[in-house]
């Protein structure tokens, strides 16, 4: 696959973008660049998920740089999660070779419109945050549930975790909204990096929807163009996390999530 200049710098700014939204909500970035990719050059679901993986790395390091400085990682939790999403991640890797493309767009889709409804929900429920506790610990079998649960949604739709993180760690082990964004990150590093390498080992034996086979070098490439601006915006949503309400942004990122997901769910169930 090649891209012309127009596409190069098209494909930038959607990897600023999504890095950007990955930062300031605890993403990886891929719940935006993933649709985007596929409204902007047509579905290719295998292609965009391997690059997606590897550019999650990329923002959820940013992300999580500017987190360890405000103290927001909690200990207690991040390296149990880190370890569980990372063996999960294999596992949700392996099951997405198993689905042909154009259903695992469709199923991506549902995704999105799910984190569009639960957003929307938090959003109008305007429940007040969990306090800051210097006592408090999250039990280990909750971190390593809650990591393994984002690893496989990592490895199985090239997400980073965290739409599924978050809410769990705010929910359930009832973190602060800053100290849920801030492990959820830092979660995905470790089960982006393992879903990276699994999916784009595997990659050249998927085809796309039209039945040509995957290259590893294509995903490779199209990581490159997207990583250095989606870094660049995952350092920039990590500052913004702390200076920003959040409610506008995730009202905006839910519609955005909402209109892609349709679509997504649209082509990947049509002929």
């Amino acid at each position: 696959m090649t891209w012309t200049t127009s596409d190069m710098i098209l494909i930038g700014a959607i990897g600023l973008l999504g890095g950007t939204l990955g930062g300031l909500l605890g993403l990886g970035g891929s719940v935006f660049i993933i649709p985007a990719l596929t409204i902007c050059f047509g579905a290719n679901q295998h292609l965009y998920h391997a690059a997606a993986l590897i550019t999650n790395v990329f923002v959820a390091v940013a992300a999580t740089l500017r987190h360890r400085g405000r103290g927001t990682i909690r200990r207690d939790v991040v390296p149990i999660a880190v370890t569980a999403g990372s063996i999960m991640a294999i596992v949700g890797v392996l099951i997405s070779n198993l689905i042909p493309a154009k259903p695992l767009m469709a199923f991506f889709g549902a995704f999105l419109c799910y984190c569009t409804v639960a957003e929307l929900i938090a959003i109008s429920r305007r429940l007040p945050d969990h306090e800051e506790s210097p006592d408090q610990r999250t039990p280990r079998w909750l971190a390593a549930s809650i990591g393994g649960i984002g690893g496989v949604a990592a490895g199985l739709l090239g997400i980073g975790g965290g739409a599924i993180m978050v809410p769990l760690f705010r929910k359930v082990a009832r973190l602060p909204v800053r100290q849920a964004v801030a492990c959820s990150a830092a979660t995905m590093i470790g089960a982006c990096v393992i879903g990276a390498f699994a999916k784009n080992l595997t990659v050249h034996t998927l085809r796309d929807p039209a039945g040509e086979l995957l290259s590893t070098e294509a995903s490779l490439i199209l990581a490159a163009l997207l990583s250095p601006a989606a870094m660049l915006g995952g350092n920039l949503g990590a500052l913004l996390v702390y200076r920003l309400p959040l409610a506008l942004t995730r009202c905006v990122l839910a519609m955005l999530l909402g209109f892609a997901g349709v679509r997504m769910i649209i082509s990947g169930l049509g002929n």
